[in-house]
Parts: C-alpha cells; sequence; structure tokens
C-alpha cells in the first residue's frame, strides 16, 4: 500500500511540474503580461503611471491592477488614479487571488513583507523598485539615510522579492546617481522615483530575460535604513558637526522641521544653510546668535562652525523671521549677562 502511495505522490509531482513547465513556456512565448501593482505615495504612484502609459499604448500589458494597504475610508492618491483608470482595487492583506492570475507583481514603497504564499501565486516572480544602491541602506528610509549620512552618490535598485525578507533579492539593474550636497528629500525622491520608473518598463519590456539575468547582492557594505519617526528632528549640538545637522535638516525636509531647545522653550528651526565661516574655540557649543551679514540666527555645532536658519518657531505660536526672533528673545538681555545656548 505504502508503495502505491509512493508512485502516485510521484506521479502526481512530474505531472505538476510538467504543467509548470508547460505554463512558464506559454509566458516566455507570448508576448503580454498581467500585473499586479503594490504601492503607496508619490514613488508608487510615478511608477504607477508609467506602467499604465504601456498598457494603454502598447501590446505589452493586457491587465494591470492595484493592491494597496490603505486602511481609511478616504482614497489615497494611487487609489485615485487606479480608480479613475479602470483598474481593480485589491486590499492588503486580503488580496484573494488565483495563482497564475497575474504573471508578475511589481512592489514599490509598499513597506510590507511579502510571504511565500503570496509570491508563489506569481509564475514569474515579483520585482521590487529600491531607491539605494542596494546593499547599502536597506530598510524603510533609504533615501532620508542617504542624506542624512552625506552619500555623494546613491541611486536605484530594481531587485527580486524573497519571500519572508526585505530587500535581499537577487539584483537586476541599478543606476547610479550623483547626488548634491544641498538637494533635500522632496527632489532626490521625485528623481528616484523617474529613475525607477524608466528601470521597470525596461524590465517589462525585456521579460523574461531581464529577469534570468538577475545577479545575488553582494555581502560586503551592508547598510541599513530603519524606519524614524520625528525624534530624529532633535538636535544634538554636542554630538553633531554643522555639516552633520545640515544633512539631517535635507534628509528630514518636509517631514519634521529641526528642532532644539532655548529657554526651556521647544523651537522649529527652518531654512537652513551653511556659510565658509571661521572656528570659534572660544564660545560654548550650542551658542545662539543673529548674524546681521546673512539676516540670520546661527548656532554654534560640535566642531565649533555655525549652520544658520532664517526663520524660527517657538511651538504654540506661528513661524517669525530671524531678526524678529532677535528682537524678541535675544536683543534685550544685557550683553554682560547674554549667554543665549541652545541644547
Amino acid at each position: 500500500m505504502s508503495n502505491i502511495i509512493c508512485n502516485l505522490s510521484i506521479s502526481i509531482n512530474r505531472f505538476l511540474l510538467k504543467e509548470k513547465y508547460n505554463y512558464l513556456r506559454k509566458i516566455h512565448l507570448r508576448s503580454y503580461y498581467n500585473v499586479l501593482f503594490f504601492g503607496s505615495d508619490v514613488i508608487g504612484l510615478n511608477c504607477l503611471r508609467e506602467i499604465d502609459k504601456i498598457r494603454k499604448n502598447e501590446n505589452l500589458i493586457r491587465r494591470l491592477d492595484l493592491v494597496t494597504a490603505n486602511s481609511s475610508k478616504n482614497k489615497n492618491a494611487i487609489e485615485k488614479y487606479a480608480e479613475t483608470n479602470n483598474m481593480r482595487i485589491l486590499h492588503w492583506p486580503n488580496l484573494n487571488i488565483n495563482e497564475g492570475e497575474y504573471d508578475i507583481g511589481l512592489i514599490v514603497a509598499f513597506g510590507h513583507l511579502i510571504k511565500a504564499d503570496v509570491l508563489k501565486k506569481f509564475p514569474l516572480g515579483m520585482v521590487n523598485v529600491h531607491p539605494s544602491l542596494l546593499p547599502r541602506w536597506r530598510g524603510a528610509a533609504p533615501i532620508i539615510y542617504t542624506l542624512m549620512h552625506g552619500d555623494t552618490v546613491g541611486g536605484v535598485s530594481l531587485m527580486k522579492i524573497k519571500p519572508d525578507i526585505f530587500d535581499v533579492g537577487e539584483i537586476i539593474s541599478q543606476q547610479r546617481v550623483p547626488v548634491s550636497d544641498t538637494i533635500k528629500l522632496p527632489e532626490l525622491t521625485r528623481q528616484f522615483s523617474d529613475i525607477g520608473a524608466k528601470m521597470l518598463v525596461n524590465c517589462l519590456r525585456n521579460l523574461p530575460r531581464s529577469l534570468e539575468n538577475a545577479q545575488p547582492q553582494s555581502n560586503e557594505g551592508v547598510t541599513y535604513a530603519k524606519k524614524i519617526n520625528k525624534s530624529i528632528s532633535q538636535v544634538r549640538w554636542m554630538e553633531m558637526s554643522a555639516k552633520e545637522v545640515y544633512n539631517l535638516y535635507r534628509a528630514i525636509y518636509g517631514l519634521y522641521p529641526l528642532t532644539t531647545m532655548f529657554k526651556d522653550k521647544q523651537v522649529k528651526l527652518f531654512n537652513a544653510f551653511l556659510v565658509n565661516n571661521d572656528l570659534y574655540s572660544d564660545k560654548p557649543i550650542g551658542t545662539l546668535e543673529y548674524c546681521e551679514s546673512t539676516k540670520s540666527i546661527r548656532i554654534l555645532c560640535k566642531d565649533k562652525k555655525f549652520i544658520n536658519f532664517k526663520s524660527l518657531r517657538i511651538v504654540g505660536r506661528k513661524e517669525i523671521s530671524a531678526v524678529d526672533f532677535y528682537n524678541g528673545y535675544i536683543k534685550n538681555i544685557s550683553v554682560d549677562v547674554r549667554l543665549c545656548v541652545a541644547c
């Protein structure tokens, strides 16, 4: 009896393998694909638009649908786009799709771990756009960490998804991008988004060859970009150089303003910039003063260099110019006791 069961099991496995082979062979021979797109935010929307252009103007994509993790009753931008353009919208994690219903899954700024039972539904697997030069800056906030650490070169990686783990899949393609020392988060995000969309389109146009040529990631140079929260905005003057403070400003621009404490008040700092200045070894770190030549409030950092701010806001009050801050909080303090220090 056990021999019969064993032989039956072998026959079933052979049948399944044969069916899978035949299915994959058909995919290799045909000229169109059914695509399921997983995405959110500005990067995801930009990529979805580019993929949708192919669906509308070429014969490469027959079906394009969207998976969103939005739990709000209000539709986000990517859902509104999908709805307007007659895409089916599926809600994570309740996908209810059949194996082979879609040929390939595309993931852009989705932020959720893909389990093996989802991955196996896609005969060609799943492809992820990641805005860093993997294996550098694996994780949730690669663009922020690129800027925060002052990287002069960043980029975008296209990789295969592996189940149950983030950002370790084989690299399909990469594009290196110079990073200006003044560019901020929104602009670099848009730049990487445009590049990622083009890379994704190129991958689709060269299926399945583009997937077959994927290469394993290097084991060297691995770094991690963990998820951030607003606590990152608190400037540590005793620990950070002026350049490091400015890089933090660029990295979280549009998310959180830099924050410090001044005379027991929380202060938000805006419109940061650096100037070529001398060292000020005779002043304590955190010294806050008005600079007439730049019409800014400047604060002394760990390396004894200043970073300047054009406007500030005491929490609970409106944002004001540097000169108004000086007139309201510094000017009337007598010079002999005027030691204004941020902390």
